[in-house]
């Protein structure tokens, strides 16, 4: 009995034992995070947040301290730090590892999320304080660089302090909103500058943070414009239109880069949808009669081409007075918003007489020679 009273005393006292050395694992980890310090350089922090994450470790494995809040709080800051560190490679023009980064982030917010979650509350200050003032940091950081004109690195600050926010499970509204702002004025000028790979990157960035946002698909329409890939601006304009269906500007883009491919059916349905949703929609309607203008003249070329005793001479001609015909609703609505047009008036008379209209004809020719 004595013998098994020692063996049990044994056996508790190794279960002792072994409880505090993985309490002290999340000590010794905790005491490595209190000296940790993006600001002490790459190699002390990164140096730092490794040995704490060996620690951290072998407390989140361990059936005494896996569920442990305090635990969590700390494995949250630890693989926070390892993001941080990263950056530190990536700026020495090192590629980062991005998959390893990805599950680094996914950790630390699990954690951080066992720690909001907690209904004592005990460590949701620490972790408020830990998140809260890299936050900040990254915000003030945008507005300095905004200050200086540097739109792309306010851009990148904006955007870091709404993504660091996402680990207390919030979204950062105005940290958005100033990313969004500055992203637009980037990647505008990139395009217009023809800069087309960068803008590119750009938008790829802000689309990782801000998916399915109409600014982002848009500047991937124009870009994709520019670039000449027509196949890829329907696409992203067809995923636009799918989250945002009254669109007209949309179609209306859509619709002008098809006038570019001379594909003018395609062309002529997206305009008309634009103006179907916007009836006064004059750029639309411009860019319509244009495209009347521009197809009666194509297959008055062709009928030319025929001998005139072919048939289809007629049937071409029949086409072209149609075309001009439809032209007539745009070419009325363009009037009214440019009324000393001349070039608009003389496009309207040559409709009018199409239609077979002759009062109209001349009203408008009689006008365009005023």
């Amino acid at each position: 009995m004595k013998m098994k009273t020692n063996i049990i005393c044994i056996v508790f006292l190794f279960a002792a034992v072994f409880s505090f050395a993985q309490k002290k694992n999340v000590t010794d980890a905790a005491m490595l995070m209190k000296k940790y310090s993006p600001m002490a350089g790459p190699e002390k922090a990164k140096e730092t947040a490794s040995k704490a994450k060996k620690f951290i470790d072998l407390a989140a494995v361990n059936a005494e301290t896996k569920e442990d809040v305090k635990m969590h709080l700390y494995r949250g800051m630890v693989y926070f730090a390892l993001i941080e560190v990263a950056q530190f490679d990536a700026m020495a023009g090192k590629a980062p590892d991005e998959a390893l980064l990805e599950e680094y982030k996914d950790i630390s917010m699990e954690s951080f999320t066992k720690v909001l979650n907690d209904p004592k509350g005990k460590y949701i200050p620490d972790a408020e304080r830990f998140i809260g003032s890299r936050v900040t940091q990254y915000f003030n950081m945008g507005l300095g660089m905004y200050e200086k004109k540097n739109f792309e690195m306010a851009f990148m600050s904006f955007a870091g302090a709404y993504q660091v926010k996402l680990f207390l499970g919030e979204e950062y509204e105005d940290a958005k909103v100033n990313a969004m702002a500055t992203y637009r004025y980037v990647a505008d000028s990139l395009i217009r500058g023809d800069e087309l790979t960068k803008a590119e990157e750009l938008t790829d960035l802000a689309n990782d943070l801000f998916p399915n946002d109409m600014t982002v698909l848009t500047n991937y329409i124009n870009i994709a414009l520019k670039s000449g890939d027509t196949e890829q601006s329907e696409k992203y304009i067809n995923e636009a239109l799918a989250l945002d269906p009254n669109n007209k500007q949309l179609y209306y883009i859509l619709g002008t880069s098809f006038i570019e491919l001379k594909e003018n059916e395609k062309a002529e349905s997206n305009l008309l949808k634009a103006i179907e949703i916007d009836p006064e929609y004059v750029n639309a309607h411009s860019n319509l009669a244009a495209l009347y203008m521009d197809w009666s003249i194509a297959i008055g070329d062709e009928a030319r081409d025929l001998d005139y005793r072919d048939p289809r001479v007629n049937q071409l001609e029949d086409q072209k007075k149609q075309l001009l015909t439809k032209a007539i609703p745009s070419l009325e609505k363009m009037i009214v918003a440019f009324p000393d047009n001349k070039s608009v008036m003389k496009n309207l008379a040559m409709a009018y007489r199409a239609s077979g209209n002759e009062e109209k004809f001349k009203e408008w020719y009689d006008k365009s020679k005023n």
